[in-house]
């Protein structure tokens, strides 16, 4: 065997490990379809509310609901949580982006210092206790007109309700975060705590903290070094009904 024949097929193993065996890799996971209800696609939810939950979907969004929902234990209304969440089977450590599109409908109560009644998480420990738990900093919470860190940090006036917009979670080097409104940098935080588990809802059981919110499928990619540094909104993620144009 040539040497030159035997550096290529080393070149093409080296591309094969990379690329599909445990290299620093690239990878992409729709990890919530909106077209089907979340305990369907393997998420877990911690809830209070009674059952059957109003979460419904009209085939390309999710619509859930906790304002006016009933409590379990005493059949009373206002104090209702309801989350959904789940481990992401991707390398969280060199970087990520989380993409979707969310629609705030309404919003009972506006959050309240790390609890809101409707949020997102891009990190969370669900270890210990029935609530959304640690970082509860990072939790990104949707009012009617504005969005913000879950300490408030950071807060980003805007109407939360006119239309789907796309959001864009990226965190780079496992530290760096940076949240996009349909392209716009928005929040950014340097103090990213890197768990591979999402979640979103209602996840406070404070008295009338309670929403009404719409949201489509969920992408995950690792590895944000290889992304486009300003997102662009993906109209295929947007539904049909609400793209316009």
């Amino acid at each position: 065997m040539t040497i030159g024949k035997l550096t290529r097929q080393i070149s093409l193993v080296m591309v094969f490990l990379l690329s599909g065996c445990g290299g620093v890799q690239s990878k992409q996971i729709t990890a919530l379809k909106g077209s089907q209800l979340p305990e369907e696609q393997g998420w877990e939810v911690s809830t209070n509310a009674v059952r059957p939950l109003d979460v419904v979907t009209n085939g390309s969004h999710l619509t859930l609901n906790t304002i006016g929902v009933l409590r379990a234990t005493d059949q009373l209304p206002g104090k209702a949580f309801m989350w959904f969440y789940r481990d992401i089977p991707l390398d969280f450590q060199s970087g990520f982006s989380i993409e979707f599109t969310l629609q705030v409908h309404k919003v009972e109560q506006p959050h309240n210092f790390l609890d809101s009644g409707i949020m997102f998480y891009g990190s969370i420990d669900t270890s210990a206790g029935p609530f959304a738990e640690e970082p509860r900093s990072h939790m990104i919470f949707f009012d009617e007109d504005a969005i913000g860190w879950g300490d408030e940090k950071r807060k980003f006036a805007m109407d939360t309700t006119d239309k789907f917009h796309t959001y864009t979670l990226r965190v780079e080097v496992g530290k760096f975060a940076q949240f996009y409104v349909d392209g716009k940098l928005a929040l950014k935080r340097n103090d990213w705590v890197g768990i591979p588990r999402i979640g979103f809802g209602d996840m406070t059981n404070d008295d009338g903290v309670n929403g009404k919110f719409s949201i489509g499928d969920i992408i995950v990619t690792s590895d944000s070094q290889g992304l486009p540094s300003r997102p662009a909104p993906r109209r295929h993620l947007i539904p049909p009904s609400r793209r316009g144009g």
